[in-house]
């Protein structure tokens, strides 16, 4: 691990090759189970999750049909809850199997598999984008926000969620923090990624601690597949004896993360 001594970024050096993060991005790459009910159970929390997304992206895009890109939309969850509201939606996801699910569940084709660099999408076609923990799972961060500066709208918004190294999780864990895996190539604070946003043409930016949807279930599952001594095994404890109703019951919480809000420059 390395970091910047100006403005704090992480980040892993050398970066793990394709074939060791393709063996990490699997059928078990998800938590929470690999059954129908547990699948059912994680859409469930991603989709409360999502409606906060949704809550916050409805406050700034015009109110008339406005076009919604999820980068990295995973099962669709997000995208099936921004249409109900509203929005014409369209995702990427680089997991063929989850996009084809985000499909089957949208019941057209509006999800592509692959990467936002790759897509083929029109510039300046989107009121908003949505990135949920996808930043720090890029071998460039900055080429990707100048993708999404080309595929915004002027005046468009960009909401980018992203594990923050001034979270309350890393500062009470440490070097055993849970987003410290070698699949997250970059790690921001507020300083770092509004400094990266600034160089990508961004402007408006807000940046807020991030809060989420979890269950107790969830969080004993990250703890136990990122072990962390003592505390793994006393939550596991924990959860052993608590009811199944109030282990999947949906709390929401403070994250590890960051929320960054940004716009695209109406005018050149």
């Amino acid at each position: 691990m390395r970091s910047c001594p100006a403005c704090k970024l992480e980040f892993l050096d050398p970066q793990p090759d394709d074939s060791v993060l393709a063996t990490i991005y699997g059928s078990s790459y998800f938590l929470g189970g690999q059954n129908d009910q547990a699948a059912a159970r994680r859409s469930q929390m991603k989709t409360a999750t999502g409606q906060l997304y949704v809550d916050i992206l409805t406050a700034l895009v015009p109110p008339a049909a406005p076009t919604l890109l999820e980068i990295g939309c995973g099962h669709g969850e997000v995208l099936l809850e921004a249409r109900r509201r509203g929005f014409q939606v369209t995702g990427i996801e680089p997991s063929e199997p989850a996009a084809a699910t985000a499909n089957a569940r949208l019941g057209t084709p509006l999800v592509e598999a692959g990467s936002i660099e790759t897509a083929d999408l029109c510039p300046e076609s989107f009121d908003a984008i949505l990135a949920a923990d996808v930043i720090e799972h890029v071998r460039d961060p900055a080429t990707l926000l100048k993708r999404v500066q080309l595929l915004l709208r002027p005046g468009g918004t960009l909401l980018l969620v992203t594990p923050s190294l001034d979270s309350w999780t890393r500062r009470l864990l440490r070097s055993r923090w849970l987003e410290y895996k070698i699949e997250h190539l970059y790690y921001f604070n507020p300083a770092s990624i509004r400094l990266l946003l600034e160089k990508t043409g961004f402007s408006q930016i807000r940046i807020q601690p991030s809060r989420k949807v979890l269950t107790i279930d969830y969080i004993w599952r990250h703890f136990e597949r990122f072990p962390v001594p003592l505390l793994s095994p006393m939550l596991g404890v924990i959860r052993t004896v608590m009811p199944d109703g109030i282990a999947f019951r949906h709390v929401r919480l403070p994250s590890s993360g960051l929320m960054a809000i940004a716009r695209k420059p109406a005018h050149r």
